[in-house]
């Protein structure tokens, strides 16, 4: 139970997150002013991270509070939050508004859902630490995630959107499976899957 606590600690950062769908869709800010505020947020990340990796967090009480929610890989490399933010700022720039909140969101509650998931029931090995289990988890969230944002947006449920949720879905899961930080491949992969068949129906 120790490690899906600290694994639901790490995901419910990754919440903080969702100002930025969450802002995106409930306003009419343009994508330029969201992209731009994208930017100023991952520039300081980025920095504070830099700091971080080179000297260490200076505030003990900080130190005691942040150690829990960096993975060991992180501790001398960029933490997840500026992927995640580097993968937001290519959907929005890249897909129109309703994927691109679709992708962000499967990034933010799938891939937490799969982690947490994983590491509690996780019983059959496919990929690394990836299991079977959290990677059923993380298709069934990211299409139903998908489906409730393209239904919200177009007002009722159709056919051609289950279609592209369904396949946003695999891809999520599909690039979750890869060696390389689901933060910044999902939202980014997702994303062009869900935009490439939105032309093909």
């Amino acid at each position: 139970m120790g490690a899906v606590a600290s694994e639901l600690r790490r995901k419910s950062i990754h919440l903080i997150g969702l100002a930025v769908p969450i802002v995106y869709w409930i306003t009419d800010y343009s994508r330029g002013i969201t992209l731009l505020f994208i930017a100023i947020f991952s520039f300081a990340f980025t920095i504070s991270e830099i700091y971080r990796i080179r000297y260490g967090i200076p505030v003990k009480e900080a130190e005691t509070l942040v150690k829990p929610l960096i993975r060991p890989q992180e501790r001398r490399g960029i933490g997840a939050h500026v992927f995640f933010a580097a993968g937001a700022f290519v959907a929005i720039l890249a897909y129109p508004k309703d994927i691109a909140i679709a992708a962000m969101l499967i990034s933010t509650f799938a891939d937490g859902s799969a982690a947490v998931v994983g590491k509690r029931w996780g019983h059959h090995t496919i990929s690394g630490k990836k299991t079977l289990e959290g990677t059923l988890t993380l298709l069934l969230v990211a299409f139903l995630v998908a489906s409730i944002v393209f239904a919200a947006f177009f007002g009722h449920i159709i056919t051609e959107s289950i279609a592209i949720a369904f396949a946003g879905a695999i891809a999520a899961a599909s690039v979750e499976l890869l060696p390389i930080n689901d933060n910044l491949s999902i939202p980014i992969v997702a994303g062009f899957v869900m935009h490439a068949m939105h032309y093909v129906l």
